[in-house]
Formats: C-alpha cells, structure tokens, sequence
C-alpha cells in the first residue's frame, strides 16, 4: 500500500492519498497532524521525552506534492523540551505547530484515584461507510463505540492502515493526532452537503503515550450563529482515555 508521504532531508513529498473532504488539491487536516507528530516524536534530547502538547495552526491550506520543513528546538531542559515546526510550500508557510516534550519517567507507586479512566466502550463491529470521501478518508475504518461519555455527542473507533512512511512505523502518537482531527466532522453534527466547518487549528495534550492500532474518540462540538465554532474531544486506546482534542472551526454555508 502505497505511503501517504515520503520522507526527505528538510523536505517532503506528500501523495495524492493526503487530500482532504474540503478540497481534493489540499490535504486532509488529519495527514499534516500525523506527519507533525511524527516529527515531534523523534526530535534529538538528552533524556527520553513525550509529547505532552500539540499545537497545529493550519495557517493556508496544505498542499500535495513537494513540501518543506524547519524544526526549531528553542527550549532544551532536563524536564522539558520545547520546539517549533515550519511546514512551507514555495516561500510560504503554510502551518506552523508548537511542541512541548517532558522527561519520561516511571513511577509505580502513583495512587489509582489521579490516573485517567478507563475506556469500557467496544467497537460495534461494524464499519461506517465513507464512501464519497477519497484521499485521507478512503481506507480508514471507523467503527461506532457500543456508547458514549454523557457529555459527549458521539464515539468511535479509528484504524488507519496506509502507511505514513514507506519503512517507518505508524507509531500510536501519530495514529492519536491524527484522529484527533476528526473532532468538528464526527462530532459537530452540522449536514456536510449544506455546511462547511474547517478547523483553522489542532491542540492535543496527552496524559501518557497512547498505545495500539485502534484509538477511540469521543467528540463533540460547539457552533456559533457568528461563524466560529469548537471542536472538541477525548482520546482513548485499548488501556482507557489517555489524552484531549480542541479545535477552533471556522463555519460557513456552501
């Protein structure tokens, strides 16, 4: 299966597997997520780090084809790394995100009470139809959550099997950042066909490392009548919740 990037010395070449449901010459919000997390992931410290937050502005649409990229450690501490990510297209940046690393240590002896909960929704087994979407959207599978956190709209079970790189794992990070994406169009409730409602940015915070191939989101969305909006969601894999989504939208009619 062909990747939906290649990977390259400051660059990268995005497929034409990257494009999104707004316009098929840009890509999809949950491929930029995916390919920064990964770049997050494997930045140079002295110590091990995890990502605790992500923040994506997605200042222009992205495009297909040839990319750049600058990554920018500005912050280099025994606790926490902070870094800047440019991705550019020609002499334009077109999204910009800010990563924020802690030192990864072990504690067994943390008191269960502080610990995220448990995810006890199962997958439905059956598959959502995404049938009009090509791109990103084509060969993902998502399945339904047997239910639902109360406060929230909607609950479901992300795998993506296309590769992001050709000899590179897929890791769980960037499987989370990925869905992640999906807050405003699983969770906002707005009819696709009469509505548009573009997330302009992407922050996700993480309380540990997600595990696995299959990552639950539990998503919701608030809309304005003033063309903003925010979508929001909790993140969860196979051990229970591990992490947060937030989204500023910007709504419009087609």
């Amino acid at each position: 299966m062909k990747p939906y990037f290649e990977l390259q010395e400051n660059k990268v070449i995005a497929s034409e597997h990257c494009s999104g449901p707004w316009d098929p010459s840009m890509q999809h919000g949950g491929a930029v997520s995916g390919l920064i997390a990964h770049l997050a992931d494997t930045l140079p410290s002295e110590v091990p780090m995890q990502v605790s937050r992500l923040t994506i502005d997605l200042k222009r649409p992205v495009p297909m084809g040839e990319l750049g990229y600058k990554i920018d450690i500005n912050r280099q501490g025994r606790n926490i790394q902070a870094a800047d990510i440019s991705i550019t297209h020609g002499d334009k940046e077109v999204c910009r995100a800010s990563v924020l690393r802690i030192r990864e240590t072990e504690f067994g002896d943390l008191p269960e009470s502080v610990n995220p909960p448990p995810a006890p929704y199962e997958r439905d087994g059956e598959n959502m139809p995404l049938n009009r979407f090509a791109g990103f959207n084509e060969h993902i599978t998502i399945q339904e959550a047997t239910s639902h956190p109360p406060h929230m709209k909607r609950a479901a079970w992300f795998h993506i099997p296309r590769p992001y790189f050709g000899h590179t794992e897929t890791t769980a990070l960037m499987r989370a950042a990925s869905t992640g994406d999906y807050c405003n169009g699983f969770g906002g409730g707005l009819d696709f066909t009469k509505w548009t409602f573009i997330n302009a940015d992407l922050t996700l915070h993480f309380a540990r490392k997600p595990v696995g191939e299959w990552i639950m989101l539990a998503a919701s969305a608030w809309m304005s009548d003033n063309g903003s909006g925010l979508g929001y969601g909790e993140l969860a894999d196979e051990k229970g919740f591990f992490g947060r989504a937030v989204q500023s939208l910007v709504i419009g009619k087609r």
